[in-house]
């Protein structure tokens, strides 16, 4: 019964693992989700919007869209666009993670963006899309680190209640081996008659 309660709570505290209790910051990602929608129909580059530079138009083209714009522009999208909206909505640890990891990606991508057109000398520049998107991912990555370093009260509730029945288990475990021994005359028997030659020897030897 013991050994059933306790994988009946380690099920529990993995289940419990598997969300994600977003409580408020629910809201501030929901919230950096619908900026980033809005930056995604203003201009991001020059006169191309970011709709136009993931689409890689003409636009985009005339507006000198570096390579890590277009990797920004894509892996934010995926990022804060798609992941982080489905975490929102599922609260799961599964796709708020890899929500986390690839809006990550993008933030250091949005820099590389940055440092490349100014010291290309196009004379093109950003526009508010692009520091709208950065906005966006900013607080996507801020919002989630701390939310998948803690475990939520569910997960740590049943966890405390693992260790103490496993706790109980150990010291019952403990009883029983203890009683066992005390039980046994062979065991007693035989300590008795190792002491006894040991005696023996010693006394020959003086």
């Amino acid at each position: 019964m013991t050994k059933l309660n306790t994988e009946t709570l380690a099920r529990a505290e993995k289940e419990a693992a598997s969300s994600v209790v977003m409580g408020t910051k629910r809201w501030v990602l929901a919230a950096a989700a619908a900026l980033y929608l809005v930056a995604v129909f203003l201009p991001f580059a020059g006169g191309a919007s970011l709709w136009q530079v993931l689409a890689a138009t003409e636009a985009a083209k005339a507006a000198q869209t570096a390579l890590t714009e277009y990797l920004f522009a894509w892996i934010s999208f995926i990022g804060v666009g798609i992941l982080t909206t489905l975490a929102v909505l599922t609260q799961r640890f599964a796709v708020t993670v890899p929500a986390w990891m690839v809006t990550t990606v993008s933030l250091v991508f949005s820099v590389l963006g940055i440092w490349l057109r100014n010291s290309s000398g196009s004379g093109i520049g950003r526009g508010p899309g692009y520091y709208l998107a950065i906005l966006a991912v900013v607080v996507v990555v801020f919002t989630i680190f701390p939310l998948i370093l803690s475990r939520n009260e569910e997960q740590a509730a049943v966890a405390e209640q693992r260790r103490e029945i496993q706790g109980k288990d150990e010291v019952a475990l403990a009883q029983r081996a203890a009683t066992r021994e005390q039980g046994n005359p062979l065991l007693i028997d035989d300590r008795r008659a190792r002491a006894a030659e040991r005696h023996r020897k010693g006394s020959k030897r003086d």
